[in-house]
């Protein structure tokens, strides 16, 4: 469950390339490759080929991106914030359409520097050799081939979706890697998952949720923090891209699930 919201959020978020931006805002998100502090532990140039178009599979892509993302630094809270900043600043149309104001930059600044390394310890988890985010969107293509950002639109948003009543089959909800995942969020954020605990134990039985972490899983993420090369100041506004809201967004969706 939580490879597929992060992974969606991911989606989502380039996918907005393709919609009625502002100006303000797609040069905000554009841009943000270029910027040498996000570029050292977000990754945002790999992502570029899904952007470009949204007919193609995001599995290849995706793993890509992972793999360079976990094997970077960590972002430092300076860049996050500065991420932040930016991101409400730049797009503030867009974002008052979804509630989000100006003067919540602060207040989400805060929670993105608190959910982020949760966030990103769980889409570094690895089953064997295999990121579990691209394990489950590898799974999940078997129902949506190919597993296009037009295809997930389509198939989340039908009325005729066979994912319309909530259920997902087991060879998606209860892998090694859900559970890793499951088990990662717990530790950081207790209590978080309390209703998904009760899902999970119905559908996947009582070990699913007992805290052993299942054989073959590995963490990938490197244990180091990027460096400021910017300073503590806050990014220019043309510093930033999808991957922003990519930060917010997941670690807003670990704090809500």
């Amino acid at each position: 469950m939580y490879t597929r919201i992060l992974t969606l959020s991911a989606v989502a978020c380039l996918a907005a390339a393709q919609l009625n931006l502002s100006q303000a805002c797609t040069n905000t998100l554009v841009s943000i490759a270029s910027n040498p502090d996000v570029s050292a532990c977000l990754n945002p140039s790999a992502l570029l080929t899904i952007a470009t178009d949204t007919s193609k599979s995001i599995v290849d892509p995706i793993n890509n991106w992972l793999t360079g993302l976990c094997a970077a630094p960590a972002c430092s809270n300076n860049t996050l914030a500065a991420i932040v900043a930016n991101a409400t600043n730049g797009c503030q149309a867009e974002l008052a359409g979804l509630g989000f104001q100006a003067s919540d930059a602060g207040a989400v600044t805060g929670i993105v520097q608190q959910y982020y390394p949760t966030a990103r310890k769980v889409v570094c988890l690895k089953d064997g050799n295999t990121n579990c985010v691209t394990q489950t969107l590898t799974n999940l293509q078997t129902f949506i081939n190919p597993l296009s950002i037009q295809n997930i639109i389509s198939t989340f948003t039908s009325s005729n979706s066979p994912f319309g009543n909530g259920s997902l089959p087991t060879n998606l909800t209860c892998t090694n890697c859900i559970k890793a995942e499951y088990n990662t969020i717990d530790a950081d954020v207790p209590g978080a998952l309390g209703l998904w605990k009760t899902g999970a134990q119905q559908q996947c039985g009582a070990a699913f949720v007992d805290g052993t972490t299942p054989a073959g899983i590995s963490q990938s993420a490197s244990t180091k923090t990027a460096a400021d090369t910017q300073g503590s100041g806050a990014l220019s506004l043309g510093a930033l891209s999808a991957a922003s809201f990519l930060v917010a967004i997941t670690t807003g969706f670990t704090v809500m699930a």
